[in-house]
């Protein structure tokens, strides 16, 4: 079996060219004492318009859902993080991408416009 996912709109790799201006954002939104702080990670894929990452921690070979919309308070503190979720596998993913392009897809007629 494959490692390898099939991108699906909304979802979109992101521009290579952005990667490093992604990478100091996210980890300067997460408090100074966060663990993913000192991690090495990298953004690959995002939700078109929308502040929603899948994310790759090369430290500890996680892929991870972080979400900016919905943010959560970090170890009863004012700081606030995205909410995370870590990813099993890839078909866990596979499956995200194939339900949230069905879903958005649906809001859509043949032609383009909003049902």
């Amino acid at each position: 079996m494959s490692d390898s996912l099939k991108i699906k709109w909304p979802w979109t790799m992101i521009w290579i060219e952005y990667a490093d201006e992604l990478i100091a954002q996210i980890k300067d939104a997460l408090p100074p004492d966060h663990e993913m702080r000192q991690h090495e990670i990298f953004p690959g894929i995002k939700w078109e318009k929308r502040p929603i990452f899948i994310v790759d921690d090369d430290t500890t070979g996680q892929r991870i859902l972080m979400n900016f919309e919905k943010m959560k308070r970090w170890k009863k503190t004012k700081h606030r993080v995205p909410t995370m979720r870590v990813f099993k596998d890839t078909a866990e993913i596979a499956a995200m991408i194939e339900h949230d392009h069905s879903a958005e897809c649906a809001k859509y007629d043949e032609d383009g416009s909003l049902k």
